[in-house]
């Protein structure tokens, strides 16, 4: 049964401007774990206001902590058509043979055998080959290679920061390795080694998974073709002023398709700890729907890679899930859907509305973290 898709004034709320977290707390001196934990309970409908570091008390012998280990890497290319006007196109997910998905701006170039130079230094040339969904292109790119197109790219953090981190480390979590996504698996920022290795000293276990999360909207591109244009490049903002830059085809901003693996190890460690009676604890919305994808009715996970557009929306029944470790989302969020479909709207909508933002909780990427147990 496929999930109907809510109204989006049902998952609206004000959030005032202040509580979206601009720096992590490393730039005011502390550590990544200095945030709060909001931790709801969905039997009883109860809210507990804790430390993160608290978590170790939520979580016990023979559970097992599922992170995703991708590391996010720069994906803006900038570049210029053959009639020397200024193009941004945004890679992701590698096809083989030379081909990636992207957006691009403006969408005027946006053609079957358009060709395009990219990249610091102009170094990469790039040609449209078909429109594989609205608003999204395969190119072929030389060099295709991965570790040299991220060389040559910018990074697309999030566009609610009104200025890069002061360390591009900031904008990793400790554990990630696998490079490839575009946007960061934001909920597992707040660990660090030391409490990583604390939980393992408890007999926690961590299972590592990959998920690679995609651009979901032409924002970037857009602002980058703006900025190129105010730099002095050749272009007319006209035309893509009546594009609607924040959303590509949906009411809310869904994943696109998204690649993931699950090694044997990890689909082996869940499966052990719950055959024994371990919960399994999912850290954020991308690890989630990855194990999601490939979790059974019988609730066994199976390891494997693929792509996957899994949309979790309330109705869904979980399979592979116990407790669920998330930041706090903006209002119409993909993200503020798929918590609902854990904790129910209500309580969500309300534990936000007379929990959270009286309290001054920080959402988003460097904001404080909420525990579903």
């Amino acid at each position: 049964m496929v999930a109907e898709v809510p109204d989006r004034e049902d998952y609206a709320f004000d959030l005032p401007v202040e509580l979206l977290a601009q720096e992590p707390p490393e730039a005011r001196g502390g550590k990544r774990s200095d945030a709060r934990l909001a931790v709801l309970h969905r039997s009883g409908g109860r809210v507990e206001h804790r430390v993160f570091t608290d978590i170790v008390e939520y979580v016990g012998a023979g559970d097992v902590l599922v992170v995703n280990n991708a590391r996010f890497v720069p994906s803006l290319l900038p570049g210029v058509d053959e009639g020397g006007k200024a193009v941004a196109v945004s890679i992701h997910s590698p096809q083989g043979e030379g081909t990636w998905h992207c957006l691009v701006a403006p969408q005027a170039a946006c053609r079957p055998g358009a060709r395009f130079v990219l990249g610091a230094g102009l170094q990469v040339t790039g040609q449209l080959l078909d429109e594989t969904a609205a608003g999204r292109w395969r190119i072929a790119l030389d060099p295709c290679d991965p570790a040299t197109l991220y060389a040559l790219a910018e990074p697309a953090y999030s566009p609610y920061l009104k200025q890069a981190p002061a360390d591009p480390e900031y904008y990793q979590n400790t554990y990630a390795s696998v490079p490839g996504a575009v946007g960061n698996p934001a909920a597992g920022r707040h660990f660090t080694p030391a409490l990583l290795d604390l939980l393992r000293e408890r007999g926690v276990s961590v299972a590592e998974v990959t998920h690679f999360l995609a651009a979901r909207t032409r924002r970037e591109v857009t602002r980058m073709l703006r900025n190129l244009i105010a730099q002095g490049g050749a272009g007319d903002l006209a035309a893509e002023d009546l594009v609607d830059g924040t959303r590509l085809s949906d009411e809310f901003d869904f994943p696109p398709a998204e690649r993931y693996r699950i090694s044997e190890h990890a689909a082996d460690l869940i499966n052990d700890r719950r055959a024994s009676g371990g919960r399994i604890l999912v850290v954020g919305t991308s690890a989630l729907r990855a194990l999601e994808t490939v979790t059974g009715p019988d609730g066994r996970t199976q390891p494997g890679s693929g792509s996957t557009s899994l949309r979790i929306m309330p109705g869904h029944r979980f399979r592979a899930c116990d407790a669920f470790l998330t930041n706090l989302h903006e209002p119409c969020s993909s993200e503020l859907i798929l918590v609902a479909a854990l904790t129910g709207r209500d309580f969500l909508l309300d534990t936000y509305r007379n929990e959270l933002i009286p309290r001054g909780y920080r959402f988003n990427y460097f904001g404080d973290s909420m525990l579903i147990a």
